[in-house]
């Protein structure tokens, strides 16, 4: 569901480039259609990562794919090869961006799109020197590749150097919910679940001020799975419950989380329904197809008496590898 905010910033800009167009088609004066058309391509620019933001990529492709290469090719690179790599057509993206830094080889948003593609693809180090390229750049503000390069060491399991970055971009930003959000989720990882949930706390608080999707998904995943490392199953059942009820219909991370607390509670015929019904919306979802064929096959074995280690350690894996999330 979307929040109104996310609607309003998408029709403002739908509306602006109505007016703009209508304008186009209504001026005679060459100068001033040619001033037109350029702020027509960027409102649709901008547009179009809006709407990435919102998980809209087919709509956003289109929007990109109708910019001019020759004014706007960098912006039509890093707008094309994030919307194809989000919709899993790698070699599509890689080869565009492969094209992008022949002709921009200090771009710093392509660097960044290639690391993007490497570690959706799983090759973390090639992704680690994508970053480094971004930063040799010298942006004005590098949080963007920092950040990035946090969460793939983390991927690796490089823990400390992590921290480090992760803290300083909270010196720099300390309410900023998708920071806190990681340091948490960082935290749980080396094995402190007290001090994960005092960052994920701060990061719904500071949330709540300016709701996003894939932030929001990320806090309300990462508070049950603590929750559920520290065996407060109370907690844990009302954040998943919360977390469906906000985001019906925009992640399988919610259906799972409500699911593996249900398990934890020994609700296993609730687990395997709600789990039915994340898969009837998320067909794709395999990691949830796996889990509700464990407790499945689980609940058909009389001899089980309460839940087995092997599922108990499972559903906290599959908590804990749904949770970084890059956007």
């Amino acid at each position: 569901m979307k929040s109104f905010k996310d609607y309003l910033e998408v029709k403002i800009l739908e509306d602006e480039l109505h007016r703009l167009e209508r304008k186009l088609n209504s001026q005679k004066d060459v100068s001033r259609r040619k001033v037109l058309r350029n702020r027509i391509y960027e409102v649709k620019a901008d547009l179009g990562w809006v709407l990435m933001d919102q998980r809209e990529y087919r709509e956003a492709l289109k929007l990109y794919r109708s910019l001019p290469w020759g004014s706007f090719g960098e912006v039509k690179c890093n707008g094309l090869a994030r919307a194809l790599t989000e919709m899993g057509l790698y070699g599509e993206a890689r080869q565009l961006l492969e094209e992008g830094l022949r002709r921009y080889p200090d771009s710093y948003p392509l660097w960044i799109n290639m690391a993007a593609l490497y570690e959706a693809m799983g090759s973390y180090f090639d992704a680690l020197e994508c970053l480094d390229e971004a930063l040799f750049c010298f942006p004005e503000d590098d949080s963007v590749a920092l950040y990035n390069k946090a969460l793939v060491l983390m991927r690796i399991g490089s823990y400390g150097d992590a921290q480090e970055i992760l803290d300083e971009l909270l010196e720099r930003s300390p309410e900023d919910p998708k920071i806190l959000t990681q340091r948490g989720y960082l935290s749980l990882e080396m094995g402190y679940p007290h001090e994960a949930i005092g960052y994920y706390q701060r990061a719904m608080e500071a949330w709540q001020e300016d709701p996003t999707l894939d932030e929001g998904i990320s806090i309300y995943s990462g508070l049950c799975s603590v929750y559920m490392d520290l065996g407060m199953k109370k907690e844990a059942l009302e954040i998943a419950l919360e977390g469906l009820k906000r985001f019906p219909n925009e992640d399988p991370v919610i259906y799972h989380n409500v699911g593996a607390v249900f398990f934890e509670m020994g609700w296993r015929k609730d687990a395997i329904e709600v789990l039915k019904k994340g898969i009837e919306k998320f067909p794709e979802d395999e990691e949830m197809k796996m889990l509700l064929k464990e407790i499945e096959d689980d609940l058909d074995d009389s001899d089980s008496d309460g839940k087995t280690p092997f599922l108990g350690a499972l559903l906290l894996v599959l908590l804990l590898f749904k949770r970084i999330r890059k956007r």
